[in-house]
């Protein structure tokens, strides 16, 4: 791994904060098992409390660092990752340095004494940094790699998926009625939307290039077992939509809203359906 690697960026702010806990958690460790430069010398009824603050100091250096370099927006490298690392132990040594002299030595304040404490926190702080480095290197690989992944496959589906419109608009829908005393024949073309009326439904379609609807008794669920094919898809427990006829979607996770030609209302994509729509209308219908 060279300095020039390219190193995985992370886009989380909880992937930072986590990481950043776990080097102050390290950090205070080895202030408290290995006791170096002279900490195994300090006497005191409160000193693993008062060591404390060190773990608090690094967690917040590594966090505030970590999170302006996410706003950069140049490609990130491995060379500017142990830059980064040496300004933060570099943060960690100026609040490290006035909370030991302030609060802990009560000395006079002196840049001697400041290069003493950079110098203990990079000896510290270089091999939990070097771990640190190395570890959330695997980490951010890993979870990029399973992010392309995911999106490679969401693709491949969604290309899958098309492969068959075609197929489907020269096929017809055969609907009929829980009683059979309906029966028609409709191209998936020309179906454009069904909606439950208690144990009715209320068929929309085109005849001719006339849009008309039928009602019918038959239940919704009955009905998309008759009808349903990849372009038509129930959006929500009351409708059934045929989403080549959506010009227009708008919404978040918790429901959209969608606009078909010809039709003077919008309708309704429920919570439930939205990760099974959603997808396929991003593809072909136009978000204002």
């Amino acid at each position: 791994m060279t300095l020039s690697t390219l190193y995985p960026e992370s886009r989380s702010g909880k992937e930072i904060i986590l990481t950043s806990s776990l080097v102050g958690i390290s950090f205070y460790i080895l202030l408290i098992v290995y006791q170096p430069f002279g900490t195994s010398q300090f006497e005191h009824t409160s000193k693993y409390l008062l060591l404390a603050p060190y773990a608090i100091i690094t967690t917040f250096s590594f966090y505030i660092v970590n999170f302006l370099s996410m706003q950069w927006k140049k490609k990130w490298t491995t060379g500017r990752e142990i830059l980064k690392i040496f300004l933060i132990l570099f943060l960690i040594s100026i609040f490290a340095y006035f909370y030991n002299t302030l609060f802990l030595s009560k000395v006079q304040l002196s840049f001697e004494n400041f290069l003493y404490m950079f110098a203990y926190s990079a000896a510290i702080g270089t091999p939990v940094s070097c771990i640190y480095i190395l570890a959330r290197y695997i980490y951010l690989s890993n979870e990029s790699q399973c992010n392309e992944e995911g999106e490679n496959y969401e693709k491949e589906n969604i290309t899958e998926t098309y492969r068959h419109f075609d197929i489907e608009s020269n096929l017809k829908l055969c609907v009929v009625s829980e009683y059979s005393n309906f029966y028609k024949e409709i191209a998936v073309e020309d179906f454009v939307f069904a909606e439950a009326a208690d144990n009715y439904c209320v068929l929309h379609f085109y005849e001719n290039d006339i849009l008309k609807n039928e009602i019918i008794r038959i239940s919704l669920t009955k009905l998309l077992s008759q009808i349903q094919c990849d372009t038509i898809r129930k959006v929500h427990r009351s409708l059934i939509v045929n989403l080549k006829k959506v010009t227009k979607f708008k919404g978040n996770t918790s429901g959209y809203r969608i606009t078909l030609k010809n039709i003077n209302r919008e309708l309704t994509v429920s919570r439930n359906y939205v990760s099974s729509v959603i997808p396929l209308l991003k593809e072909f219908a136009v978000r204002p």
